[in-house]
């Protein structure tokens, strides 16, 4: 059976990108190698990384978590957004993508998402994810105009990390 090998992410939510950055960059050691500009379904967002482990950071403006009913405490604090795993290549992702039809747990939508291919899915709790693998199709050149590269290598290291995930 086909498995995933590792995380290919981790997404978090926050109300403001650049004081986000700001703290994991300075404060805690972490860098971002791209910035993503606002589109037609989400706002700004974010490719942060702390070696191997990308963080896909969401801006949505106005967030406050306490009024979501989430708290300070352990296991109050809510959840994460999604996880997303990593499997080896468009093949392994068809394979998994097939039994996540098979039991009703996804459309089945494999979606190019940048430098990933990804299948949505929803656990039995209703908690959402991804199984993703690296997008060799796409073309790093080919940018947003509001997107913001602050590492030019970006992309390899986007594709280490999914590889990374396998060793």
């Amino acid at each position: 059976m086909i498995r995933p090998t590792g995380v290919s992410h981790i997404a978090m939510v926050t109300a403001d990108l650049d004081r986000f950055r700001e703290f994991y960059e300075e404060v805690i050691g972490l860098d971002t190698a791209l910035v993503i500009g606002a589109g037609d379904h989400h706002g700004r967002h974010a490719v942060v990384f702390a070696g191997d482990t990308v963080l896909h950071v969401f801006e949505v403006p106005g967030y406050e978590p306490a009024q979501h009913g989430f708290g300070s405490a352990m296991f109050e604090r809510g959840r994460l957004d999604h996880l997303g795993f990593t499997v080896a290549d468009a093949g392994e992702l068809a394979s998994v993508r097939d039994r996540l039809v098979d039991v009703g747990a996804s459309s089945g939508e494999i979606r190019p998402l940048g430098p990933v291919l990804s299948v949505r899915y929803r656990d039995p709790d209703g908690f959402e994810g991804e199984i993703n693998c690296f997008n060799p199709d796409l073309d790093p050149a080919v940018r947003g105009r509001s997107d913001d590269v602050i590492d030019s290598g970006w992309h390899d290291r986007v594709r280490q990390a999914m590889q990374g995930a396998r060793s």
